[in-house]
């Protein structure tokens, strides 16, 4: 690969990362294969660094930067609650960043809860869906969200809401949802949206959905869980055996010479 094509892939992918729009349009769309790539392009995820602190701390700090007067403040202590355990004291903070004033905590809540697969906000995230002071980004967001959760109450309001969307990226972003919940109550629009649909990305992925629903594909939850299953299958000399490798590879890398 040449260095123009290299420095214009990274520049694709930064601004995929950093703006709150799907942009698998102008990124490129590539295909089912991506765990859960469409909607991932939908959201700025922060990395993980609450490993090794427990719930009780990560809930504290969440709790005290959400008090704080910059929205910007209040987005990263929701941010913080994307990967605690206690799923109770989470939610409630997570409820609370759904009816701020701000739409930029609004979308984080949003999104955090639905990658925390949190069902019991299905009923509000979708009566939200209707609402005519939702901005378009944040409706953007909420079918995103339910997707992810995959609760087929979540079916409906997005049907409803496709029926709505005038532009290919929410479409997109809808039919694309609509396979991550595997409702076949979807099925006839999508058949529909395949067949008769202006834009040849959505056709695709309304005919992945389609394929996902009839568990010719599987869906990210699915994906997730066959992840999980084989985790706990492997082997426990196997994991030694990757974790030597790794050391190996962390002493290489420290002195500059193979070890053995």
């Amino acid at each position: 690969m040449s260095k123009a094509r290299s420095l214009t892939s990274v520049v694709v992918l930064a601004a995929a990362l950093a703006l709150p729009l799907p942009v698998f349009a102008q990124a490129g769309y590539t295909g089912p294969r991506g765990p859960n790539s469409f909607l991932q392009n939908l959201e700025t995820v922060g990395p993980n660094t609450q490993r090794g602190k427990a719930d009780d701390e990560v809930i504290k700090e969440a709790k005290t930067r959400f008090a704080d007067a910059d929205p910007r403040v209040r987005v990263e202590g929701l941010e913080k609650l994307r990967y605690v355990a206690n799923q109770t004291e989470s939610t409630e903070i997570l409820d609370r960043g759904l009816n701020d004033l701000d739409v930029r905590v609004r979308i984080k809540a949003i999104d955090v809860l639905g990658a925390r697969g949190v069902n019991e906000v299905v009923p509000l995230m979708s009566q939200r869906l209707f609402l005519r002071q939702t901005p378009a980004i944040e409706k953007l967001h909420l079918v995103a969200a339910l997707g992810r959760i995959g609760d087929a109450r979540g079916t409906l309001p997005i049907l409803e809401y496709l029926d709505e969307a005038s532009d290919k990226d929410s479409r997109g972003t809808a039919v694309f949802a609509l396979g991550e919940i595997g409702d076949p109550e979807a099925n006839d629009k999508l058949i529909q949206i395949v067949q008769n649909d202006t834009s040849g990305m959505v056709r695709r992925l309304a005919q992945e959905a389609l394929e996902k629903i009839d568990g010719e594909l599987p869906n990210h939850r699915q994906q997730q869980l066959e992840a999980e299953r084989k985790k706990e299958l492997e082997p426990t000399d196997e994991k030694l055996s990757q974790l030597r490798a790794l050391d190996a590879q962390l002493e290489k890398a420290k002195y500059g010479e193979d070890t053995h």
